[in-house]
């Protein structure tokens, strides 16, 4: 396998990796508004929490069981919060009731910006590659005194990578544990405390699975134990887990 193959196999696998995840928290982003519940009250009936509600959340204001259809306006930022003051605009409509309302819990996964990811390689590799210095263009960097939503490419995700598994190696080179070959034991030992470091939770079986798959079977061609583990270690640090939060 050369080292375009194998770059693409560990890309694919990255993500692969999080697919479980992804599936398992997809409801998470809305706070699980939306989703169907396990309790057995019907809509409009008493409530004091959701795991009542057979559908939809229990309204902390009203308690009573919602519909799954009118969760979306549960967060009501059209309405003037009790004990804040109303601001009257010039044509006399109030400020508040121009806001959109929105489900709470959505704004999140946005990419990092350039400018924090030298101190997160740092953070978890205890040492900053060096190409990441300049590699702002590739990550879509705002110019000076500027700000840009991050939003990443094909180039952002090549460069992630490379940058990656050079500090990995790096990384790896130091580490006596990753100087022999992963087994089933130590490639799910690493991946738990690697995942857990770097993403700053703990993995799921199945995130923990696919990384171990990965170290003891599909870069089984590598030789090298130390380029071995850089390759393990780069694929969750170029994963959205990684690159988000």
């Amino acid at each position: 396998m050369n080292h375009v193959s194998m770059k693409v196999t560990l890309l694919a696998s990255a993500f692969a990796m999080l697919a479980a995840a992804c599936t398992e928290e997809a409801d998470s982003l809305t706070n699980g508004r939306g989703k169907k519940g396990t309790g057995t009250k019907t809509e409009g009936t008493s409530c004091t929490s959701d795991s009542e509600c057979e559908s939809g959340t229990c309204d902390q204001t009203g308690h009573v069981c919602t519909a799954a259809s009118q969760v979306s306006e549960a967060l009501q930022c059209n309405v003037k919060p009790q004990g804040a003051r109303s601001y009257v605009l010039f044509d006399g409509t109030k400020m508040e009731e121009q806001r959109t309302n929105e489900g709470t819990g959505v704004n999140r996964a946005r990419m990092k910006p350039y400018g924090v990811m030298a101190s997160e390689y740092q953070r978890v590799l205890g040492s900053t590659p060096d190409s990441i210095k300049t590699a702002g263009p590739s990550f879509n960097a705002a110019p000076a005194r500027w700000y840009g939503e991050p939003v990443y490419s094909g180039v952002t995700m090549n460069t992630a990578f490379n940058i990656s598994f050079e500090g990995c190696l790096k990384f790896t080179a130091a580490n006596d544990e990753m100087k022999s070959a992963p087994t089933q034991d130590t490639a799910k030992d690493q991946c738990t405390s690697f995942m857990r470091k770097a993403w700053s939770r703990t993995p799921s079986p199945e995130e923990v699975d696919a990384c171990t798959d990965l170290a003891v079977n599909k870069l089984s061609a590598e030789t090298d134990a130390s380029r071995r583990w850089a390759y393990v270690c780069a694929s969750i640090l170029s994963s959205s887990q990684f690159l988000t939060y």
